[in-house]
């Protein structure tokens, strides 16, 4: 009896200790390197734009996207006195041109200490992740065990595309947390209703709406779960009651969850007083977008885009092995093994398969960060493998070891370049432009290895052709801009560096205009790639 306590102890300890070192990853590699990387694309106008949000108390700027994760991300930069370029009555004024908070974006960051500016912004968005990390591994454990705990935190520490994103000040992994908790709080609802978990509920399902317009996908999402769990009893039900009573009472909850989402979000918008604040938001998405931008896949350009997209890039921009654990979760599901209850697979299921689908048929083809709401759900659907093989001996313990020895190669090999991630599904070594551009391959982040690159290979002539919104120039980086279209004729002679966007489409451009023939690109190889995004080309 003794023995086993203490192998039990031992087991006990050993979870914890592995848990502790899997969440202090999960905070630490991306806040190690976020001081390593430039301002993405989006980051010029989000962090900015939420530093006006809290000293100015208005939403002018970027209103395409709620306010919260911007907020949180500029709270940090109060502690430094960070300064406004423009007060509050002009940023009003100027921001009815979409173009002027690229420009207040600018000139607030490299007007000052962009880096320190950076730095401090992206850890209220590492916090988030930490946070989503921590959901996770408590949904997981109360699923299938501590084994599917670890498993969790594993495949979410060591995925590129996650590592990539929740270094950044964007609303991607923002979204994931706040959706991801509240779902984990309706289940826990459902289970056992009460007023105190009305209210969490309705707190968090405002914070995830904050975060993201997407967010209004959770609306639906727990209206079909509710009516699900309706039609089974909870603890606190008994078989008289009807399924229909359960039903409109669960209902009656998520419409009062929307009540108190509504409040959190009239909050975070600072009180306005157009009760359609949200809804004017809501149509603002889409208001700069361009109806004849023609995207990129597998070297195509095509308006308008696809819808299997999406599942191309989830396809080529995960880890195989984390392919293979998903594939063998569905098959264990489909044996009847390790399933959990029917609403608990429910709750796995809906949310991923809404974000997957809603995302595939209304977003732009720009990036498998759309997706990342979804990835808390996958990758709690493939931990009850973590369960089965613990439960078994031999090769189903050791094909686990090997699916995990090979995340994290994989995550070595890419380091610090996750955001530009491949699997072999996309070439061996991986060929990333020719399936995917954007923000899949070069979303500007790597203007500090540039710098660093041009230091040790000093370059005359050079000419830049950058995929972002920072300022080279504030690193020392002095190029002539090239265009993607003029990157399919005969090029002057010089050192080029090419944004891996602008490599990806200007390929495809020479195709659709039929000078594949003659471009250069196809036929010439670069003398670097730094970063995994920047590829150097020397014309002579």
């Amino acid at each position: 009896m003794g023995s086993v306590l203490r192998s039990r102890g031992l087991r006990h300890g050993w979870t914890m200790l592995s848990s502790a070192v899997l969440l202090a990853a999960a905070f630490g590699f991306p806040a190690f390197l976020a001081a390593g990387k430039s301002a993405t694309f989006d980051e010029v106008s989000h962090l900015p734009a939420g530093y006006s949000y809290v000293q100015t108390r208005r939403i002018s700027l970027n209103p395409e996207h709620p306010p919260l994760i911007k907020e949180l991300c500029a709270l940090p930069l109060l502690l430094f006195g960070a300064k406004m370029p423009a007060d509050a009555e002009t940023i009003a004024k100027a921001s009815a041109s979409p173009s002027y908070q690229w420009e207040f974006g600018q000139r607030f960051l490299y007007g000052q200490e962009a880096d320190r500016l950076l730095f401090w912004g992206r850890m209220p968005a590492v916090l988030l992740s930490l946070g989503l990390a921590v959901v996770m591994m408590v949904w997981a454990g109360g699923l299938w065990g501590d084994e599917a705990a670890l498993l969790v935190l594993a495949l979410y520490v060591f995925d590129p595309t996650i590592t990539a994103h929740a270094q950044l000040v964007t609303t991607d992994v923002g979204l994931a947390f706040f959706a991801t908790l509240f779902l984990l709080l309706f289940r826990a609802y459902l289970e056992r209703p009460g007023l105190l978990r009305l209210l969490s509920c309705g707190v968090t399902l405002g914070l995830a709406m904050g975060s993201k317009f997407s967010g209004v996908a959770l609306v639906p999402i727990a209206a079909a779960l509710a009516a699900l769990a309706a039609l089974r009893p909870t603890i606190r039900d008994t078989t008289e009651n009807p399924s229909w009573r359960r039903g409109v009472g669960s209902l009656g909850a998520v419409a009062a969850m929307c009540v108190i989402a509504y409040a959190v979000l009239w909050a975070l918008y600072f009180f306005p007083n157009d009760p359609f604040f949200y809804v004017e938001g809501l149509e603002a998405v889409n208001r700069d977008r361009d109806p004849n931008y023609r995207y990129y896949l597998m070297g195509e350009l095509k308006p308008g885009g696809w819808n299997s997209y999406l599942l191309a890039a989830w396809l080529v921009k995960t880890p195989l092995p984390t392919l293979m654990l998903v594939a063998a979760s569905v098959v264990l599901f489909l044996c009847g093994r390790h399933r959990a209850s029917w609403l608990d697979e429910a709750f796995l299921v809906v949310p991923a398969l809404t974000f997957f689908a809603g995302y595939s048929l209304t977003s732009d083809n720009l990036g498998v960060r759309y997706l990342i709401p979804c990835f808390p759900f996958i990758f709690l659907y493939a931990s009850r493998v973590a369960a089965c093989a613990a439960a078994c001996r031999g090769w189903a313990r050791g094909a686990l070891v090997f699916c995990l020895a090979w995340i994290v190669l994989e995550f070595v090999v890419i380091w610090p370049d996750h955001l530009s991630y491949f699997n072999e599904l996309a070439g061996v070594p991986p060929r990333g432009v020719e399936w995917l551009d954007d923000s899949n391959v070069d979303w500007g982040q790597g203007l500090l290895q540039l710098r660093d690159y041009l230091g040790e290979h000093p370059a005359k002539n050079l000419h830049l052709c950058y995929f972002g919104s920072a300022d080279p120039t504030y690193y020392g980086i002095i190029a002539k801009p090239v265009t993607i279209s003029a990157l399919t004729g005969l090029p002057e002679e010089g050192t080029y560096i090419l944004s891996a966007n602008c490599v990806a489409r200007a390929t495809a451009l020479a195709k659709l205009r039929g000078e594949a023939a003659g471009n250069w690109l196809a036929t010439t190889s670069p003398r670097a790639v730094v970063g995994h995004a920047l590829y150097v080309y020397e014309i002579r």
